[in-house]
């Protein structure tokens, strides 16, 4: 992928990150208000009930002053009542609609008309003759034809609508009227209410009314003022994903990532390098080579991808997969049954740790029945195979099914002796780096005579690796070398064409 690809992919995710961050923060913002909301909606009813309960003390204090006339004594008492109680502001005592003695006026009479006389209970006024602009909560008992009326200044209220949160209006309704925390009285009662209580001793009404923010600015410092920790929190997450999100589409370019889809589409082919008896100079096997061609990267070579393959845990798809498109060929009605002929599949320790190669040759004799052809096992140098009970137990299998195990560059890396107890092999491959030159180099030369040596009193046979000229056939076979393999017979080639040129047909 391209880099100005990954990078839009990448800013598209942080957009749409923070985008989905900001709606959650809002939306967290919104729940939480609501819930503060409804806390505080039952703590303002709870204090406006407490005033009220005063009023109600109030108003049974003065009940027995009903009995009396206004006199100077009572007036007395009247004030000591609002002087002591708390949250009271005015104590009258009426007669009808006649209001004959109060805390303010004394024994002054004053006849309320039908619209001004509060009913029994509790009522809202918007003010009255004293504080006209004012509002009033009055608290009204009757006894006997009269009546003890309790005055409740709407400033007491109204600080206990507006000193709990400043993004809400609450608000008080009594009896269609609306109290709101500016003193307000409404004839109206705003439906968009997140929270509404009632208090059910004094049948009135708390709500809680979201203010919107007025702008985008306000709306922004809100949630910067309310939510830093999620605002910090999605920008966190945003960046965190957008640098997965870069590293993932860039791993797509990776050789690993590329070589694990390889496998899922089957794009790694065997490739077959020819083994020649030393001594007929016939063809009698075959090493089996994956090679990939990638679509825009052409061929990759093996010295890329098999160690990338070995350190990632790919390596045994990769054995299957060779062993999987080989016996399809076999199987094929073009190819000719052989005779004595053996193709070797390379195998890492990987494939010693379960049984899984068993089963996987198995299913190859299952599918070739009538090839001819035999399976070797080269096992590679460059991870060590434990000698654990499995390996044994394995060895054991293949043994059972007929393979052929060679033991592959043996003298370097993890191809030692050990090599030979564990594994018996059939076969010891000679690594290049040792036939090299062996014509003119004296210690090549020993250290291939000893390989040689062990192999004939271990009744193994050898095959040496990388014979490019004539001069390396003639001195090695002359060393005693059994079988060659290198460009001086043929390079790899595709299996089709391997299997036509392939002599020694079954009779």
């Amino acid at each position: 992928m391209r880099l100005r690809n990954r990078l839009s992919i990448t800013f598209i995710t942080f957009v749409s990150i923070n985008l989905a961050g900001a709606w959650i923060v809002i939306e967290k913002m919104k729940f939480s208000q609501k819930k503060e909301a409804e806390k505080n909606v039952l703590m303002i009813r709870d204090e406006i009930d407490r005033v009220l309960t005063h009023a109600r003390i109030a108003s049974d204090a003065a009940a027995h002053l009903l009995a009396g006339k206004c006199d100077a004594a009572t007036q007395t008492d009247i004030r000591k009542i609002v002087a002591t109680i708390p949250d009271i502001r005015t104590v009258s005592l009426l007669r009808g609609n006649e209001i004959y003695c109060s805390s303010v006026f004394g024994a002054q009479n004053f006849i309320l008309d039908a619209r001004s006389t509060p009913p029994v209970g509790l009522s809202l006024m918007d003010g009255n003759a004293l504080t006209p602009y004012r509002s009033l909560l009055i608290y009204r008992t009757l006894h006997a034809g009269k009546s003890v009326m309790v005055g409740i200044d709407g400033y007491y209220l109204q600080n206990k609508l507006k000193t709990h949160d400043r993004r809400t209006d609450y608000q008080m309704t009594l009896n269609g009227l609306t109290l709101n925390a500016a003193g307000q009285v409404l004839t109206h009662r705003d439906n968009t209410a997140s929270a509404r209580y009632f208090s059910p001793e004094y049948q009135y009404q708390i709500s809680a009314n979201p203010v919107a923010p007025v702008s985008p600015n306000l709306l922004l410092k809100t949630v910067w003022q309310d939510e830093k920790s999620g605002v910090f929190l999605t920008l966190l997450l945003s960046a965190l994903l957008s640098t997965i999100t870069t590293k993932t589409l860039s791993r797509r370019n990776t050789l690993l990532f590329m070589l694990g889809k390889a496998l899922d589409k089957n794009e790694l082919i065997p490739f077959i390098q020819p083994i020649v008896e030393a001594q007929s100079g016939n063809t009698v096997g075959g090493e089996v080579l994956m090679r990939w061609k990638h679509p825009q990267r052409g061929h990759i070579s093996p010295e890329q991808f098999i160690p990338l393959a070995e350190q990632n845990g790919l390596i045994t798809r990769i054995t299957q997969s060779g062993l999987c498109h080989v016996a399809d060929a076999l199987n094929s009605a073009d190819i000719i049954p052989a005779r004595d002929m053996t193709l070797f599949f390379n195998v890492s320790a990987a494939d010693f740790m379960n049984h899984d190669i068993a089963d996987w040759c198995r299913e190859f004799r299952r599918k070739t029945p009538l090839s001819g052809w035999q399976i070797g096992l080269e096992i590679t140098e460059r991870e060590p195979v434990e000698d654990t009970q499995l390996a044994q137990a394995l060895c054991e299998q293949l043994d059972a099914l007929g393979v052929q195990i060679s033991i592959d560059d043996f003298g370097t890396g993890n191809s030692n002796y050990r090599y030979l107890m564990q594994f018996r092999p059939r076969y010891i491959k000679i690594d290049k780096v040792f036939t090299a030159g062996i014509e003119t180099d004296a210690s090549r030369e020993a250290i291939v005579r000893n390989i040689i040596a062990i192999a004939q009193d271990m009744r193994c046979m050898t095959i040496a690796e990388g014979v490019e000229t004539a001069s390396q056939k003639v001195k090695l076979a002359a060393m005693g070398v059994t079988h060659f393999q290198g460009y001086y017979f043929s390079k790899p080639v595709e299996m089709a064409a391997f299997f036509r040129n392939t002599p020694n047909p079954l009779p």
